[in-house]
């Protein structure tokens, strides 16, 4: 994969988020940043380690896959148009739209994919807040190199969170 492309999502993935984040100000949803588990429904095999980081209606994870031969880059941008709707005093539900990238290195490079995605997540919050623990599945639209439904954009998450600020 070209690093200029590697490069240019994230600067532009960069601008669109960061300008309206105040960090350790924001009015909404609590600072949070984790870590979790993830896989692709193509891919049940080769898991991948991701950092988490949410502020506001923003959830953004940054993921890694360790698997010799086949290590690849993920990031995910997503707005959460349902913000942690309360369930009840400990589970909530998110739903939002995103954006991802999947960047593969090496002999691998031609099999980097990007799209649209629908992440729906649910909460469960404990110590006061504190500590989130989540499950995601975000469905997909494969859009680079070409649009199409795939199960190869279809990927799950299971992490947890703590919070930074209130």
């Amino acid at each position: 994969m070209n690093k200029k492309i590697i490069i240019t999502s994230f600067i532009l993935l960069s601008s669109i988020i960061i300008p309206q984040t105040n960090l350790f100000a924001w009015g909404g949803r609590d600072t949070r940043i984790g870590l979790a588990a993830g896989m692709f429904a193509a891919e049940p095999g080769s898991p991948n380690i991701a950092l988490v980081f949410r502020t506001g209606p923003y959830d953004i994870k940054f993921a890694y896959d360790f698997t010799q031969g086949n290590q690849y880059l993920f990031l995910n941008g997503s707005y959460m148009a349902v913000n942690s709707r309360p369930m009840n005093h400990i589970f909530s539900l998110s739903l939002g739209l995103g954006i991802f990238g999947k960047f593969y290195f090496g002999d691998n490079a031609n099999n980097s994919f990007g799209g649209l995605n629908t992440p729906i997540s649910a909460e469960i919050t404990f110590i006061d807040n504190f500590l989130q623990f989540f499950a995601t599945v975000a469905p997909g639209l494969e859009l680079i190199p070409k649009p199409r439904f795939t199960t190869q954009a279809l990927c799950a998450w299971i992490g947890f969170t703590i919070l930074l600020d209130r």
